[in-house]
Order: C-alpha cells, then sequence, then structure tokens
C-alpha cells in the first residue's frame, strides 16, 4: 500500500489523524525506523501536526484487486500483496491507464515476484479484463484506469556531462510525424540546443510486447556521421544512424542500468516493453495538460498575478545572522520584465524566521515569484546564487527522489514542484553574476535588503506552503531531515536530563551554562570517548570530573563511612574537607608544589591558548583594541580564589559568559571549534600532574591508615547505616529536580527552528 501511493506526487490517500498504537504489532513496521521514531515521540507526548494537501483521494478508481479476483485467488497472491504492496488493479496497469503490463514489465518494476512461472490469478486477470485478440493488453472500457490514479516512474536524461560521452538508453516522441524512437544517446549539448545525439535502434519485431532491438544502419532521419564529433562515432562502432534529438521530447527508457550491446549481432535487449516504455513516455508529455485544473482550489503563496506578457523574473534573498541584526532575519525581492525589458512589477518582502538561511531566503524568492506567474507561463529566471541552480537541476529538472525529503528547505521545494505541476509553468533558471554590472540584478538586491528595515510589512504565516505533507512541531513546520529532527528532538530531553541533575544545580542556576557549546566539546572530540593507546583511564577521569563522581575522600565517606572517617580532611593539607573543588585549591604541605598553583597555571595558559586562537580566527566584526583586556577579565578566569564559573569551567562546563561575550565577534561553529581542543588538553594536564600525583599520595595514605584492598572492596558494615544517617548530613542547599520544568526542552527545540541553533 505504500508502495503505491508514493507514485502520487501531488496527493496523498492518508487520514489527517492516525493513531500509531495499533499499526504497533505489523511487523514491517514495527522495524521501521521513521515509524518506531514517531511512535516513542508519541508516547512522550509529542505532537505531530500534518496537514494534507489536497484531499484525500477516493481509490475505488484504481480497482481493488480484491473485488475482481475470486476470493480463492486473491488468497493465492497473499504474498505478493505482503512483500510488493500490489492490491490494486492500477499498479497492474499502463501510465496511461489503457493496457495491462505484461508478467515480464511487472517483473522488472519489482510489482510481482521474480521467481516462478506465470500464476494462475494473473491468468484469470488476462483472461478477464483484456480485449479478445488484442495482441497490446489493451483492457476492456470498464477497466480503464484513470491517469491521476495511475503509477509512473520516469527518469530523465542526464544531462550533467554535457559535451561528454554519457551513454543512456532513451525513447523519444516527434510530434510531427506521431512516431516513436527508441535510441542509444551518445551525448547531450545544453542551452541553446538543448538537444541530445542519439543512435537509432529498431524493434527485431511490429510488437509492442517486444524488448529486443538491433542497430539501425542508416534511415531517412539520419545525419551524416562527418557532421558529428569523430572521438564520439569511435566510442559506437556497432551504430550506423545517428539523430539530434530535442531533450524536452526524451525520457529514459526503463531498463537496468548496465545494458550491453552484443557487438557480434548489434543487438541489445532491454528491460521493459517498447509498449511500456511508448505508454511511459505519452503519459510525461501529456498526462498533465489532461489533468483538470485545481488552481482554485489550492491555496497560494503570492497574492500578486502577473500579467501575461511576463518573460523574466530576476530574483534574490537576503540574510541577516543574529551578530549583524537584534534577531535572524530573511528577506526576498523579484522583479517582473517583459520581453521588451520593461519592468512591469517589482516586489519585496521580509519571511518568518524558520530556519534561517541564506539559502532558505534564496529558494523563497524563486517560490513567491513562480506563484505570481499566469498559467501556462515560459519564463526565464535570473539569479546570482550558484547553488540554487545546482539544487533546482536536482529536485526539480528530474523526476521526484526521495533524497529531497532529507534535504533542509525541502517544503519549499515540495511547494515549488506543486505550482509548476498545477500551473504548467515553462521556466529556465540562469545564472547572473552578483554585485557586477547587472542593473536589474542589483536592483532585486537592493530591495531585497531594504526589506530588513521596512516596519510597514508582515511576514505570511508557512502554514500556507503547497506541499503534500507538512509535519509541525508546537505549531512550527519541520522543514529538515526528519530523522535527524527527532535524533535532536531526544539530545534535547537527555541534555535536560543532565542539565536537572543536583550535581549541576547545588551552587548556581543551569542557566550559567552553555550546554549546547558543552555538548559539543563532549561529543566532537573522538579522544574523550577513545580506549585505545591506554587513553581509557583519561576517559574515565573526564567523564567523572563532568559528573563530580571522582573519588576523592568526601565520596568515599559517603560511599563507605565504615571505612572513611567522616571526620577525616584532606590528606595532602588536612586543613579541608577533600572535595571535587578542593583539588584545585588545596594549599598542599609544601606551598610551591600545591595543586592551586598548578591550577592556576594550567588555567592561565589555557587563557593565553585560547586569546590567542581568538585573535587570529576570522570574526564577523572587526575586533576592538579593548577585546584582550575585556577576555582576560571574566569571572571564568578567577582563580585566586576560583570563581564559580572558573571551577565549572575546569569540570568541562562552559559558562554562559565566556560564550555570550564571544558571540559578539564570532559565530557560533568557530567558537566552539576553538574551545574544544584546548579544554581537552587543559583536562589531561589536570589529569596528570595534579590527579595521577594525588592519587599515588592517597594510595600511601590509605595503607598508612590500615586500608586494604579487601577491605573496600567488601560490604558494608553493621553500623554503617548509623554512621550514615548520623554523620553524612543532607545537602540542605541541593534544590529539587520538581523545580525545573521537564517541559523546557520543547522551548530549546522550538527556539532551534526559529533562531537556527543547535
Amino acid at each position: 500500500m505504500i508502495t503505491y501511493l508514493q507514485g502520487f506526487l501531488d496527493c496523498d490517500a492518508c487520514p489527517s489523524t492516525i493513531d500509531l498504537e495499533p499499526w504497533s504489532y505489523t511487523f514491517f513496521l514495527r522495524t521501521h525506523s521513521l515509524f518506531n521514531s514517531l511512535l516513542f515521540s508519541s508516547r512522550l507526548n509529542i505532537t505531530w501536526s500534518l496537514l494534507f494537501r489536497p484531499p484525500r483521494k477516493d481509490l475505488r478508481l484504481a480497482i481493488p484487486l480484491q473485488s475482481i479476483l475470486p476470493k480463492d485467488l486473491f488468497t493465492s497472491m497473499k504474498n505478493v500483496r505482503k512483500n510488493f504492496c500490489t492490491r490494486f488493479l492500477a499498479q497492474l496497469i499502463t501510465p496511461c491507464g489503457s493496457r495491462l503490463l505484461s508478467w515480464k514489465d511487472l517483473r522488472f518494476l519489482k510489482r510481482v515476484s521474480n521467481k516462478g512461472s506465470v500464476p494462475v490469478w494473473f491468468t484469470y486477470l488476462f483472461n478477464f479484463i483484456v480485449i479478445s485478440n488484442s495482441s497490446s493488453f489493451f483492457v476492456l472500457p470498464q477497466f480503464k484506469i484513470p491517469i491521476s490514479h495511475t503509477v509512473a516512474s520516469i527518469s530523465l536524461i542526464d544531462i550533467s556531462r554535457n559535451y561528454w560521452f554519457n551513454p543512456q538508453w532513451a525513447i523519444s516522441f516527434n510530434r510531427n510525424t506521431n512516431s516513436f524512437l527508441v535510441g542509444h544517446v551518445i551525448t547531450t549539448y545544453p542551452a541553446p540546443r538543448n538537444e541530445a545525439l542519439i543512435s537509432h535502434w529498431i524493434a527485431s519485431l511490429v510488437d509492442d510486447l517486444v524488448s529486443e532491438f538491433t542497430a539501425c544502419q542508416g534511415c531517412a532521419s539520419a545525419i551524416l556521421r562527418s557532421s558529428t564529433s569523430k572521438t564520439l562515432i569511435k566510442r559506437c562502432p556497432s551504430e550506423g544512424c545517428f539523430s539530434y534529438v530535442p531533450l524536452s521530447s526524451l525520457i529514459r527508457y526503463p531498463t537496468k542500468p548496465r545494458t550491453y550491446i552484443h557487438a557480434d549481432t548489434r543487438s541489445v535487449s532491454l528491460s521493459a516493453s517498447l509498449g511500456y516504455a511508448k505508454s511511459l513516455l505519452l503519459f510525461h508529455l501529456f498526462a498533465l495538460v489532461r489533468l483538470p485544473p485545481v488552481l482554485n482550489q489550492a491555496p497560494r503563496i503570492s497574492d500578486i498575478q502577473l500579467p501575461f506578457s511576463v518573460s523574466t523574473l530576476y530574483i534574490d534573498g537576503s540574510f541577516l545572522p543574529p551578530s549583524s541584526h537584534p534577531v535572524s532575519s530573511m528577506a526576498y525581492a523579484w522583479t517582473a520584465m517583459d520581453i521588451d525589458g520593461f519592468i512591469l512589477d517589482s516586489h519585496y518582502n521580509i519571511i518568518s524566521s524558520i530556519f534561517p538561511s541564506a539559502l532558505r531566503s534564496e529558494v523563497f524568492a524563486l517560490l513567491h515569484g513562480l506563484d505570481s506567474l499566469p498559467q501556462n507561463s515560459k519564463i526565464t529566471v535570473a539569479t546570482d546564487c550558484a547553488q540554487l541552480l545546482s539544487l533546482w537541476s536536482l529536485y526539480v529538472d528530474a523526476p521526484f527522489i526521495p533524497r529531497m525529503l532529507k534535504e533542509s528547505n525541502h517544503l519549499l521545494w515540495s511547494s515549488i514542484r506543486t505550482i509548476m505541476s498545477q500551473k504548467n509553468l515553462n521556466v529556465l533558471l540562469i545564472k547572473v553574476p552578483a554585485h557586477a554590472d547587472d542593473p536589474l540584478n542589483n536592483h532585486v538586491d537592493a530591495l531585497a535588503k531594504a526589506a530588513h528595515t521596512d516596519s510597514n510589512l508582515s511576514s505570511r504565516p508557512l502554514s500556507d506552503l503547497l506541499a503534500p505533507c507538512i509535519l509541525q512541531f508546537n505549531s512550527l513546520p519541520v522543514d529538515m531531515n526528519i530523522r535527524k529532527f527527532i535524533r535532536d528532538i531526544f539530545d534535547a530531553k537527555s541534555l535536560l536530563t543532565l542539565a536537572v541533575l543536583p550535581r549541576f544545580i547545588s551552587h548556581s542556576s543551569t542557566s550559567d551554562i552553555d550546554w549546547a557549546c558543552t555538548k559539543f566539546c563532549l561529543n566532537n572530540n573522538k579522544q574523550f570517548i577513545s580506549h585505545q593507546n591506554g587513553h581509557s583511564e583519561f576517559c574515565s577521569f573526564r567523564i567523572k570530573l563532568l559528573l563530580d563522581m571522582l573519588s576523592t575522600l568526601t565520596t568515599l565517606q559517603r560511599r563507605k563511612p565504615h571505612i572513611y572517617n567522616p571526620s577525616w580532611l584532606c590528606p595532602q593539607c588536612n586543613s579541608s574537607p577533600e572535595t571535587l573543588d578542593h583539588l584545585w585549591t588545596c594549599p598542599y604541605i609544601l606551598p610551591e608544589f600545591s595543586p592551586l598553583n598548578t591550577f592556576k597555571t594550567l588555567l592561565l595558559a589555557l587563557r593565553t591558548n585560547y586569546l590567542d586562537k581568538f585573535l587570529s580566527a576570522s570574526s564577523l566584526i572587526s575586533l576592538p583594541d579593548s577585546f584582550a583586556a575585556e577576555f582576560t577579565a571574566l569571572n571564568c578566569w578567577d582563580c585566586d580564589p576560583p570563581s564559580i564559573s572558573c571551577l565549572r569551567l575546569a569540570r568541562g562546563l562552559i559558562p554562559i559568559s565566556l560564550t555570550k561575550f564571544l558571540g559578539i565577534y564570532f559565530s557560533s561553529p568557530t567558537i566552539w571549534s576553538i574551545l574544544d581542543t584546548p579544554l581537552h588538553d587543559f583536562h589531561f594536564n589536570l589529569y596528570v600532574q595534579i590527579w595521577l600525583c594525588r592519587s599515588i599520595f592517597f594510595h600511601h595514605w590509605e595503607s598508612a591508615q590500615g586500608i586494604t584492598k579487601k577491605m573496600k572492596s567488601s560490604a558494608l558494615g553493621p553500623s554503617s547505616i548509623s554512621h550514615t544517617s548520623s554523620n553524612i548530613l543532607p545537602d540542605s542547599s541541593t534544590p529539587s529536580l520538581a523545580t525545573v520544568s521537564l517541559d523546557s526542552w520543547v522551548s530549546w527545540v522550538s527556539s532551534s527552528i526559529i533562531h537556527g541553533g543547535s
């Protein structure tokens, strides 16, 4: 069923509300990662809004096979329904809706099994619905399928290697002679020619069911070999008849990727029959014209209707990042011209700040401009964005590919495809140089930038997008890879679970920590999770340091009070309890060798290292002369005595005051990449110069107290409960988890959608 529904690119047959729980018992869905992500997120009270356009299509016109086949024959095709989702007659009919596909074609299209002989149910279906004595498998009138319900998988010619030898099988239609031509594409030529050089191949029999072809050695439509590239012709020793064919009348012949020509017989066997290839081509060339217009029922992005005289459209987008603007801002503009070069209309506006980026503003400018065009327009769109042209050829000029749904802005591209189909637009994108001498491009560029400061403008809600399916989170459309977005949701919840642990909020609020940067530094450095080359102990040290789980004396006193007397103080200084923070502030017996001095030296070296890297990094704005002084004055560098921000930085928790200051001058990726590696080296120095030395000293101190390894591995003593309850008092300053809202992750994810952050 899902495979069949994927054939509809501009409609959907699913209800607007889906209860996922009953489907969780279906094996094929239970093992589907996307289904499980949606199911588990729904159990976490994550609400997904799915807006479908156009309304649900009635599948009765596709004629269910259950209504045609006898019950026993329908039951016998259980494996076909289960493994290939073949349930409707429309899946067994050619794209034009008038012929039954041959069993060979059905096998090639993977709608039936590739093993065994023709089953009884197909033989019965053939005798029941096909016109008697029809060699081309034409079906009776009552079994014809509307072209809006047939399944057509069309592949266009690959034009990525123009002028180069790029062999591919194709079929074309000559509108003047009403004839088909099967050929082997040799090479393609871009605009203004828009042609392909192909060799002519002839079917071995006058029958639409044939798939055997031989090379034509010369006919009336052939061109002279001398008028083509000799280098290309040498690559085709078996072919003798060549012609130029417009790209607009060509599609790929449905066959396996590697179909070789037999050099001895000059023949080739293609995978699909000639009849199916013809039907596919006719569907591609004429199906959109036959479909009833639905423009009046569909919503629109633009309220502007340009006249039919429009011939050229200049578009441009503008993006202001948060560093140069209070909040990120996107805007677009376009200018429409007629064939004489007169400006018909210009328009500019701002865009809702959702997944903000420069590319998104360019794509939306294209979307709004196309929606302003009249029906059946032939238009040239000029843009200075090279990436827009490459994505256009990938997502619009080619058949639908699922990869598009994994890319950012896929909702905008789906809307563009919908507009192109509904309005039957003929669009040619061209590249113009940016910031050059093109006055019209400079004009739309100035309009797009002016939109940021025009207080009279208001953005249109993106709920009016024309994509067939829009997923919304917290009333915001999700215009990115949905799998990655769901992973981000679970990352946000996991990060929040970590952030609200009492060990992180015992002294100050979690808002003092930049959790996004902290997560980046933890996940990005591969050495952090490396257990090779003797780094397993250091890996354990960093994790325990972050979570305040190092085996300090205070921690051991809580765990085993029957072994470690709760009244004992730090073995190195005997002046304070040995807590995690005391490791870096211990004065020691000999002050010149104290951990405090070592910590100061390492922290100041970290500050100097950071400062040098930021001074040499590319900044968003020019660094002032006071940058170094302001950077060194941040409280996270206060180490005598160490401030709370300083002690948190020692644990690997990046203070928000540090990243907030740096965010004035640098982008977030730059800040995070610079903070990462030096922080790892700083922790390694703490591990070697302070923790290992302390551990050796502590081991000898334990031996002096008579504490053996056997005692430490033994269970708690009988009096341990009384010791624990009487001497280890709970920390009254530790706040409860109930004081922190566990729903704040929803705000984090929503903020990520709006501001484009992590």
